[in-house]
């Protein structure tokens, strides 16, 4: 009896606590938004490489730990990229 509660317990704490629940509600599909990621080359030097596109698609997807939310985003260049959210920024635009 005390697994199936303890196993119930760590089930609603897990659908509670999605890794980047608070920036679902702060992007729109449509959006204009940037983000960055570091790119080594063959000596290991690192340099940060900015990219930019538009939101297709926010999703939760299950990494194995627990569910985290992702935005689809659509590269400028026609490339689709998934990112996390809390590493997106809205850019303006007029």
């Amino acid at each position: 009896m005390l697994d199936k509660v303890v196993s119930i317990m760590m089930y609603n704490e897990r659908t509670l606590k999605m890794l980047g629940s608070k920036y679902k509600d702060k992007f729109e599909l449509g959006q204009y938004v940037e983000y960055r990621r570091i790119c080594r080359n063959e000596n290991y030097e690192a340099s940060f490489v900015t990219y930019q596109g538009i939101i297709t698609n926010i999703e939760c997807i299950d990494s194995g730990s627990r569910p985290v939310w992702y935005a689809t985003i659509l590269q400028n260049g026609g490339i689709i990229d998934l990112v996390l959210l809390s590493k997106i920024r809205k850019i303006q635009t007029n």
